[in-house]
């Protein structure tokens, strides 16, 4: 048993490994500013080639450290946290396949493979969040895989549209379509879950919670985020990208304001992780990926860390995620609440901490970007809200005395803390390190108005002060009076019932009646039913003639022999 679960520390080193090769080419690769493009041609068909790329330039490198990093330390934590389960091996397959396919679609520039990254996220992330093989993770592992269906879709009508120029390699691609850019928008928008195709991110979190830390960081839902990264100098329309601006700055207000109003632990992480999507798709529509790509950095390295706290949370009390009894943390368990509350604060952008460098350059340039003030406005309350349900989350981890979890609390071991402290590490330092190595100089300084320079900050308290005098405020009486927009704040504003429910009712309640009037009905009638009847009576009537004829044939035959027998005597 002992060696066979030796897999957890097999597959670590494997990852460690990747994350130091990855780093030293990012090192090698980025002063002087290189690339290096390996092409293997598979076959050649009517001037046609088949070919299997690979780009390894300082973006690709940078982000294959950051996931084979989180890798790494998710297969030292799944030691802890899978402890006791039966298919653990089966486990960590599926997570290595997971990461290879996101390995394969950060590396590849052709449509082809990175279709295969692609399909194989989609797939791999279905068999983790069905792991449980439960209800709920079945209807969770449906809706996920449903979603994504539609972006593999998009992008298999996008190789469709290449194929005219003789090449799938979208890094050579010339001539601008508005379609081909549309399509991949598409697609990516399923993959990153922004509106309205939001619903599966909170439902994925059926999944185990290393399963959680993986996807919610640095792989799933970053792949739609990086793929428009990857595209941007090729494919470049103004009209196209507003309405992308249009729905993930509604994206990231309706997640951050249903995050305060939920009290599942995970999925309040989950929000979390679907509001900086939506800020990084933001700042991709206006025209800075550099910026995104380095947001996206930096919240994969504090999200991660969140989720592995959020998972010692739950063990300690008793599997349950709810944030009501998440309380004496901070007392109980100091280095969970210390790990705990670095990569909250850096989710919230604290000063100096990983966070504050993207998320604050990132609200500079769009203060200082040429756009109207309703996406001024629509970034200060996402972000305020960010700091709202962090506070929240903060409080009631430290509020109260709860005697039923402080009972069974116990503080992380010595094995958990070093592996998490890697990435409370890197929750700090990434921030600063990345943006001095990679960041161009005309984003990092910028000039600001008076008004500009403190409406980060004003909105930031503000919205800190709101969040600290309802928490305290909220007493959780049973109150069953639900107005429309408070249930709409429990229920992702009814997104599940717009994109998913809404959609299968009609077909559903027609096929229903389809079946009722023809199956059931005429079609049986006419036929099941009539040729049921039919076929009886006939054969009755067989059966009676065959029995009456056999009676009187007897009857005949007896009477004879009577008569025969008679004339003898």
């Amino acid at each position: 048993m002992k060696i066979k679960k030796s897999i957890y520390p097999v597959y670590m080193n494997i990852m460690f490994f990747m994350a130091l090769a990855s780093l030293t080419m990012f090192m090698r690769l980025l002063n002087p500013e290189k690339s290096i493009f390996l092409e293997w041609e598979l076959f050649s068909l009517n001037s046609n080639s088949i070919i299997f790329l690979v780009l390894l330039d300082w973006m690709s490198c940078l982000f294959m450290f950051t996931v084979s990093l989180i890798s790494a330390v998710i297969c030292g934590y799944s030691k802890y946290y899978m402890e006791g389960d039966k298919f653990y091996s089966r486990f960590m397959i599926v997570l290595l396949l997971f990461v290879s396919s996101m390995m394969l679609l950060i590396l590849s520039p052709n449509m082809i493979s990175l279709l295969l990254g692609w399909d194989g996220l989609g797939l791999s992330s279905y068999i983790l969040v069905v792991y449980y093989q439960n209800e709920y993770s079945c209807n969770s592992g449906m809706i996920t895989i449903l979603s994504n269906r539609i972006g593999d879709a998009m992008i298999l009508m996008a190789i469709c549209l290449l194929f005219s120029s003789n090449s799938w390699n979208f890094l050579l691609e010339s001539n601008t379509s508005k379609l081909l850019l549309i399509l991949l928008i598409m697609g990516a928008m399923t993959k990153s879950a922004q509106v309205p195709f939001s619903a599966w991110l909170p439902a994925a979190m059926a999944a185990p919670t290393p399963v959680s830390a993986l996807v919610h960081s640095s792989t799933l839902v970053t792949a739609g985020v990086f793929l428009l990264i990857r595209f941007y100098p090729c494919f470049y329309d103004q009209s196209t990208y507003v309405f992308l601006l249009i729905l993930s700055s509604v994206t990231m207000v309706m997640s951050g304001w249903m995050a305060n109003f939920e009290m599942d632990m995970k999925k309040i992480i989950a929000l979390s992780t679907l509001s900086q999507l939506g800020f990084m798709m933001m700042i991709v529509s206006l025209g800075m990926p550099e910026l995104a790509f380095f947001h996206l950095i930096a919240h994969a390295m504090f999200k991660s860390t969140i989720f592995m706290c959020a998972g010692i949370m739950i063990h300690n009390m008793s599997s349950s995620q709810d944030l009501r009894l998440a309380s004496n943390f901070f007392l109980g368990g100091p280095f969970l609440g210390l790990f705990f509350i670095i990569s909250n604060l850096s989710l919230c952008g604290f000063p100096f901490l990983a966070g504050f460098f993207s998320k604050d350059l990132l609200l500079e340039n769009i203060l200082s970007y040429n756009t109207n003030m309703f996406f001024h406005l629509m970034c200060m309350v996402g972000t305020g809200l960010t700091v709202a349900y962090s506070l929240r989350a903060m409080y009631f981890m430290s509020s109260k005395v709860s005697s039923a979890t402080n009972l069974i609390l116990n503080e992380m071991s010595l094995y958990l803390m070093k592996i998490m402290t890697i990435m409370v590490i890197m929750s700090v330092m990434s921030g600063f390190i990345v943006s001095w190595l990679t960041l161009p100089l005309n984003i990092m300084f910028l000039n600001l108005n008076n008004l500009a320079k403190y409406y980060i900050t004003a909105a930031m308290i503000t919205f800190s002060l709101m969040a600290l005098m309802n928490t305290a405020s909220n007493n959780f009486t049973y109150n069953f009076k639900m107005n429309s927009l408070k249930k709409g704040s429990h229920l992702m504003m009814f997104l599940p019932y717009f994109s998913s429910q809404l959609l299968s009712k009609p077909p559903l309640k027609e096929s229903y009646m389809l079946t009722k009037n023809i199956d059931y009905g005429w079609l049986e009638y006419v036929m099941g039913m009539f040729m049921y009847n039919n076929m009886s009576t006939m054969n009755y009537k067989f059966m009676y003639n065959q029995v009456s004829k056999f009676l009187k044939i007897i009857l005949t035959s007896l009477l004879l022999t009577m008569i025969i027998l008679i004339n003898l005597s």
